[in-house]
């Protein structure tokens, strides 16, 4: 697969002028308390998954939705089926021809509405031969996908309250996404959730199909659903929660598609992830909910809350499907990553919603406080950390407090991670080990059962290696237990100290809440940069750092279970949200122009970020939108080259546009032409001739 370098080509949001977007992306981050190294020992765990040798066959045959753009985007039911059953028929001929031919095919996935082609088990020593027959388009690998979010445990009614900083403050005065449908493209959800039930429609489960996309429990630990589908539905629709809280769009509705759960890991365990093959398999479901062939009832808008990191190719199935997805009328919405920004260079966003046909959205931080106290670590005579440090809880000590410091083992925090806490914390007397201590965890990522259990095990406090951002274990049960990150060669210091029988003690001042230096920018994990056809990506941003929104399952006295959630997909749930918002108020604007408003319409005076934050109430006074809403140009490689690149812009009002086109002056000594100056639009027409 290759991939050309290229600079891209933005549409402002007023004016309508075009400008070539060169190096513009930041550095990497400092190694400080909010940036990307903080993040990533949290939101960076992936496990290895069982990917069974599995490939996906793209074929040439015309699919779905390249009839329908064929036909001008205009079908009847009669058509779209007979279309439909004809890409079924044309992907028999070529498995049967492929068997013919000594490449026995028995798929296990079959896609003939967002692209043509299928998925399943192949041999490899048949690859070549695929990729040789003229009805092939590729073979491309089956990989895996993952929720793009950091949960936490529970949450604080104090923090409820309206106006709060973990609320999402997006709305569109009149409008409450009524009548429009949300495919949530995840893990299954807790149907049986107050805050949810009022949205949520009978759903689909491309992992036990015939289930009904509910949330399910660990096989080897009950008690542990899948949660992240639920956190994303409560996000984009929640509605009659506590103090009033609720989602983007409560008035939506929410198809649950279950596409990835708990799954058999590569270690013989279990992990909660998904397949590519089945995440294509949910965009056909999101695109023909009831799998009749007509794709009249498809979702307005699909959220794809997992993502495949580190491949933003623009060639893939998964670009192709949500090109074709934009095609049958479905807007997809997908989450940047959480790999950090990549600054001018390649790589870090991931799919799909860095592919072309997707909005991809990265996380900001719309905490305007976050908490902090002042640490002094020290090793016998020797002070390793000192200083006003920030807390990765939400809560800290009321009072100044010392513990001993303890170092756990790997061996034992893997035990906590997989529940066993009573064989590894407590003696066979039911004595705590780690009581009254400050518990040095290992190095690697930390998850808010840990600390759960931890506490719960009479810790004072608990040491992190590597600075922790602010607040990034969400809005915990009010235990005040400080969550400290500490340098990694302090770390290192205080273990070697430990294990030469060097005692250590940790001091912890009162907590305080101070001003968020990184309110309004984009969150360090998010990942932002350049796609691999070198389209800037992601295209908009949300709130998506300590979001309140629903958890599986009840709290011990029966009532529903909230708590926060961080990350590019929580992110992402916002702007689906705004999106359903969006098409209940212009019901005229179809999926493309849904994202190029959305894209249009964003603010760029918050936090000082370039990146546009979402605003659906600008999105919908939106007159004139283009698709795509940015260009990509090739890289020019020598002097007095040329490249060209389209835009079509589309009048979206009900009278004439007069509209100039211009193109910014560029720093980078390239020149910008516009093909027209000046060009009038009848209502819902677009510019004809060069």
């Amino acid at each position: 697969m290759r991939t050309r370098p290229r600079s891209a080509l933005a549409l402002a949001a007023l004016g309508v002028c075009l400008a070539v977007a060169l190096g513009a992306a930041a550095g990497a981050a400092e190694d400080d308390s909010g940036g990307a190294a903080g993040w990533q020992g949290l939101l960076g765990s992936r496990p290895l998954p069982q990917l069974g040798g599995r490939w996906i066959v793209v074929l040439r045959a015309p699919s779905l939705a390249d009839r329908v753009r064929r036909a001008g985007g205009r079908a009847t039911e009669r058509e779209m089926r007979a279309w439909t059953a004809a890409a079924a028929d044309a992907q028999r001929r070529a498995i049967a021809r492929l068997a013919f031919h000594g490449a026995p095919i028995d798929p296990e996935q079959s896609y003939v509405r967002v692209f043509n082609g299928f998925a399943g088990a192949l041999d490899p020593r048949l690859i070549p031969a695929l990729e040789r027959d003229a009805g092939v388009a590729g073979v491309y690998p089956v990989r895996a996908v993952y929720p793009a979010a950091l949960p936490s445990p529970g949450v604080d009614a104090d923090i409820l309250e309206p106006g709060a900083d973990t609320r999402v403050g997006v709305s569109l005065p009149g409008s409450d996404g009524t009548g429009i449908t949300v495919a949530l493209l995840d893990t299954g959800v807790d149907t049986r959730h107050p805050y949810l039930q009022r949205a949520l429609v009978p759903g689909i489960d491309e992992l036990d199909p015939g289930s009904d996309a509910s949330a399910e429990q660990n096989p080897t630990l009950p008690g542990r659903p899948e949660r992240h589908g639920t956190e994303l539905a409560g996000l984009v629709a929640g509605s009659r929660g506590p103090a009033g809280l609720h989602g983007v769009a409560p008035g939506a509705s929410i198809l649950p598609i279950r596409v990835a759960g708990w799954q058999p890991d590569a270690e013989g365990g279990v992990s909660v992830y998904g397949r590519s093959d089945q995440l294509l398999a949910g965009l056909e479901a999101a695109v023909d909910p009831n799998a009749d062939g007509d794709a009249h009832d498809a979702a307005r808008v699909a959220l794809v809350g997992v993502v495949e990191p580190f491949a933003s190719f623009p060639d893939s199935p998964l670009a192709r499907a949500t090109k074709g997805a934009l095609e049958l009328g479905t807007l997809v919405v997908g989450a940047a990553g959480n790999d950090g920004a990549a600054g001018p260079g390649y790589g870090s966003v991931a799919s799909p919603g860095g592919t072309p046909g997707a909005l991809g959205v990265a996380a900001t931080d719309s905490r305007r406080r976050s908490p902090t106290a002042h640490v002094l670590l020290r090793a016998g005579l020797g002070v390793l950390a000192s200083g006003e440090t920030a807390l990765g809880g939400a809560f800290g000590p009321g009072d100044v407090f010392d513990a001993p410091v303890v170092a756990l083992p790997r061996r034992q925090v893997v035990a906590v991670t997989e529940g066993n806490a009573l064989d590894r914390l407590f003696d066979p007397a039911g004595y705590s080990r780690v009581a009254g201590t400050a518990a040095l965890l290992p190095p690697g990522p930390t998850t808010p059962e840990v600390v759960s259990e931890l506490s719960a095990a009479g810790v004072r406090a608990v040491l992190v290696q590597g600075p922790l951002p602010a607040g990034s274990l969400g809005i915990d049960d009010p235990i005040e237990v400080p969550i400290v990150g500490i340098p990694v060669d302090a770390a290192a210091k205080l273990r070697a100290a430990l294990r030469a029988g060097v005692p250590a003690q940790l001091s912890v001042g009162a907590s305080a809440f101070d001003s968020n230096a990184e309110f309004g920018a984009v969150a360090p994990f998010s990942s932002t940069g350049l796609a691999l056809d070198g389209g800037a990506q992601p295209a908009i941003g949300a709130p998506g750092v300590g979001l309140v929104t629903s958890v599986p399952g009840r709290n011990e006295g029966g009532s529903a279970r909230f708590g926060t959630i961080s990350g590019s997909s929580a992110a992402a749930a916002v702007v689906a949200g705004a999106a359903a918002l969006l098409a209940d108020a212009r019901p005229d604007l179809d999926a493309a122009g849904l994202r190029s408003a959305l894209v249009a319409a964003s603010r760029r005076d918050s936090g000082g970020t370039s990146l546009g934050l979402v605003n659906p109430e600008g999105a919908s006074a939106v007159e004139l939108v283009a698709d795509p809403p940015s260009v990509t140009l090739r890289t020019l490689l020598a002097r007095r080259r040329q490249t060209t690149g389209e835009l079509i812009l589309r009048n979206v009002t009900r009278r004439p546009l007069a509209v100039r086109l211009a193109a910014a002056p560029s720093s980078a000594g390239v020149t910008v032409k516009t093909s027209r100056r000046r060009v009038v639009l009848r209502p819902g027409a677009c510019p004809r001739g060069p």
